[in-house]
This record gives structure tokens, C-alpha cells and sequence, in this order.
């Protein structure tokens, strides 16, 4: 794992350089394809029961696990996991399961899956506080390393001034790689960094970051990203980009509190907002963004759902089901599994905006990038309620010399379209999209 030098130039015109995180995540360019424990978990408040967890997995074995969706990962209410080792590491997801994380861990790599995890090196269970259990590698125990702050009566925080907290730090992200999970699902940055400081929330990552190297990969939640998203940039391979799913719908999607920008944590409230203006630090060997998770039983109509989707495919985001074996139906099946949108994830691919400009509405919901082989993708996106026309000029925007496209393919049609002169107009229905692939022929 190495580190590239990029320039960034914000809105007022000032040129930051960053150094940013070069993993081999970072170098795939786009996100993980998976199923996380969200649904459950924040319909009911609780962390998802056992025999649920099994039936998921099952179910994703048998349904998606074909397509490319090859991970599994808890989610959130991890409170609930205060049965820990010797070295004060949590061994379940929550205390109440019979079984642990190297059970399950080896259920899912049988079925020919990885397995992720969602915690917080940074966090000490309130079992290792009060057991004041040794920290690896020194002479401190775990109140010695203790801060302050804590993120809740059930999880201290570790202050990254005290002595032994690296080793702590580290120790637990090695765990996690011992254990064989390959992903990192880190959350409430924003909490840690507004208790303790941007300095050592950066070297808190760092840290992180050094351990992890090319075997983990490294998903930032509810980062501040101040100053162009400097600390993150440096240390994650991927960062949440606006809010979080909720009760997911339209609203998750794009209404809710469009336009209005925060100045921490979440600067965006709904996905297409965060993916336009972060598009500006997204590429490989720099960062993926992460809109979050898809539940996408939530979403009204079929045109809603095929939005949702193609945004995340299109955007190299990961690709994440929260949908549930009992809150899916066939419809929503068949959009998780367009394989001609899937294969933008597989090889890599991650649009942009022509603006990334949040009020610029023509030019911020028209994506655009170029396959590995050549191919355009083109995402064009109707956010109103409302019918409108939008288009591409494949001369004028594309750079493509007239008369020279072969084939125009929609990527929901599953149709070729033939070729087309210069540019390709549709009307959009409310809250609809069009993914097309243009092939050009290549003069020799």
C-alpha cells in the first residue's frame, strides 16, 4: 500500500495537495458488492437476531452470491457485544449469540463468501473498561488509555495521547484481520473528531491505516471531511458521502433537504447530492464513495428503483443490499441483478458528473466515463416530478468525432438502439433514468 500525491481545488479556488491513501482497493475504483443487517436492525432498534443473521446469509448465497454479491457484514447496535478476550477484543456481534465471529466467519467462507465487520478500533467495550483488561504489547491496562469522552455508557473512546492507545488501536485491527474479515466498516467518526480534535483523529487513522495496509479494506463513516476531506483522503479507502439510508424511499434518495449543504458531518442529507459534489475527490487510487445501503423495497415504482441503482452502479459506490429474505420481491431481485449495470462495478468504472455543482440541475444529473475497452457510459437522471428532456452531444461533450458511433445499448432495455449521429435526446418520466453504452469505432 502506497501513497499518491493529488491536487484538489475547491469551489473558492485554493489548490490543497493531499496525500491519499493508494491501496489496492482504491486501485479496483469502485466499492464492494454485499449484504449488511441494516433493515433489521433499524426497524426495530435492536441488533438482529441469530437465527435471522443464518437465513440472510442463506439467502444470499442462494440468490446473489452469482452476480458478484460475495460479502456478508453486521451492522450498527453493536452496544449489545460486551463479551470480549483476554486482550479486551469483542468475540460476537452481540453477547446473546450463542455463537462467535470465527463461527460465523468460517459458516460464510464455506458457502464461498467474505465476511466484514462493522466496529470501531477506537472503541472499548464497557466489559474491558471494568475489567481493566492488559493492552497488548505493554505495560498500560485499558483505563490507562481511556479518554475523557466516551461515544456512550456501553463504549469508551481511546485518546490516541495516551500511552499504549497505538497499541490498542492496532491490536484490534489485527484481530479483525486474523479473524479473516477483509472490510472495516468504521463509524461515528464525526463523534470521535469533535470530542478529541482533528490531530488526533487523524493520527487515530493513521494508525489504522498502517495496520490495515493492503489486507483490510478501510469504509470511513460519518466523517466531518474538512478541508476537502484532507484526513480521509489519506487514510480510507472509502467514505460515506451524505446521510444515512433510514427508512430509505425517494427521500433517501434525493428530496431530503436537497440543496442545503452542512459544514460537518453529514454535509449532504440525500445520496445525489453527496454523490455530485464528492465526485470531485472520487477516482482510483484516491477514494470510493459510499452511498450507503439500498433497501429497495422501500422504493415507490420500478423508474424509482432503477434510479437508485443505476446511481450506485454508476457512481462506483458500493454495491449494498439491506433488503431482507422476507422484505423483497422479485421486482427488486431483478433490478439488484441487471448484470450489464453489474459489470460497471467489475471492471472498475466510476462516472462523473459534466458538473458537480449541486443547483446546477441540467449538467449535475448528466454522468459520464469511458469503459476500459473503450465504451462511453452515459447516466442521465431525472430528479423532479416531473417529465424533462435530457440528452448528450456526443461531439460537443463527449469528444467523439462525428459519425463515428457504432452502437448505442440501453442497459435496462437490454436493447441496441443502432447507431446514432451526434447526439442521443430522450424524455425522462419523474424520478427516471436512462443508462446507455456508446460504442465508437476505432479508426486504425
Amino acid at each position: 500500500m502506497k501513497y499518491k500525491t493529488i491536487i484538489v481545488v475547491s469551489f473558492l479556488f485554493c489548490i490543497t495537495t493531499i496525500n491519499a491513501r493508494d491501496s489496492k482497493f482504491t486501485q479496483k475504483g469502485t466499492g464492494p458488492m454485499y449484504w449488511i443487517a441494516y433493515e433489521y436492525c433499524i426497524e426495530n432498534d435492536i441488533a438482529i437476531p441469530e437465527e435471522r443473521w443464518q437465513k440472510n446469509i442463506d439467502w444470499i448465497n442462494e440468490n446473489f452470491k452469482e452476480y458478484g454479491y460475495d460479502m456478508i457484514s453486521n451492522d450498527g447496535w453493536i452496544e449489545a457485544a460486551q463479551t470480549i478476550n483476554a486482550n479486551g477484543f469483542i468475540t460476537k456481534y452481540n453477547s446473546q449469540w450463542e455463537n462467535g465471529f470465527k463461527y460465523w466467519n468460517n459458516y460464510i467462507h464455506n458457502k464461498g463468501m467474505k465476511a466484514g465487520i462493522y466496529y470501531n478500533p477506537l472503541w472499548m467495550t464497557r466489559t474491558a473498561f471494568s475489567t481493566n483488561c492488559p493492552v497488548i504489547g505493554t505495560n498500560v491496562f485499558a483505563q490507562d488509555i481511556a479518554g475523557e469522552h466516551s461515544f456512550n455508557s456501553e463504549l469508551h473512546w481511546v485518546d490516541v495521547e495516551k500511552k499504549g492507545a497505538e497499541q490498542w488501536i492496532k491490536g484490534y485491527v489485527r484481530y479483525f484481520i486474523n479473524l479473516g474479515f477483509i472490510y472495516l466498516r468504521i463509524d461515528f467518526l464525526e463523534n470521535y473528531e469533535t470530542h478529541y480534535g482533528t490531530e488526533k483523529y487523524a493520527q487515530a487513522l493513521k494508525w489504522i491505516a498502517e495496520e490495515a495496509g493492503d489486507e483490510i479494506f478501510l469504509s470511513l463513516v460519518m466523517p466531518n471531511c474538512y478541508n476537502n476531506s484532507e484526513t480521509e483522503l489519506k487514510y480510507g479507502d472509502m467514505i460515506r458521502i451524505s446521510d444515512d439510508c433510514w427508512d430509505g424511499g425517494w427521500n433517501f434518495v434525493s428530496d431530503r433537504k436537497r440543496g442545503i449543504v452542512n459544514i460537518r458531518w453529514p454535509r449532504y442529507w440525500n445520496v445525489f447530492d453527496g454523490f455530485i459534489s464528492f465526485s470531485d475527490i472520487a477516482a482510483k487510487g484516491q477514494m470510493i464513495m459510499d452511498g450507503d445501503f439500498m433497501r429497495m423495497n422501500t422504493m415507490n415504482t420500478i423508474e424509482e428503483k432503477q434510479f437508485l441503482f443505476s446511481l450506485m452502479c454508476i457512481t462506483g459506490s458500493a454495491i449494498c443490499i439491506a433488503d431482507q429474505f422476507d422484505t423483497i420481491d422479485d421486482e427488486c431481485i431483478e433490478i439488484y441483478t441487471n448484470k450489464e449495470l453489474l459489470e460497471l462495478n467489475k471492471v472498475g468504472f466510476a462516472a462523473k458528473p459534466i458538473s458537480n455543482d449541486i443547483y446546477d440541475n441540467i449538467n449535475s444529473t448528466r454522468w459520464i466515463g469511458k469503459l476500459p475497452d473503450g465504451d462511453w457510459v452515459i447516466g442521465l437522471f431525472n430528479r423532479e416530478d416531473y417529465s424533462i428532456e435530457s440528452g448528450i452531444n456526443f461531439t460537443t461533450e463527449l469528444g467523439i468525432k462525428s459519425g463515428t458511433v457504432e452502437n448505442i445499448r440501453d442497459l435496462w432495455e437490454h436493447k441496441d438502439l443502432g447507431s446514432i449521429a451526434d447526439k442521443y435526446i430522450v424524455t425522462l418520466k419523474p424520478r427516471s433514468c436512462k443508462v446507455i453504452r456508446i460504442k465508437v469505432v476505432i479508426s486504425h
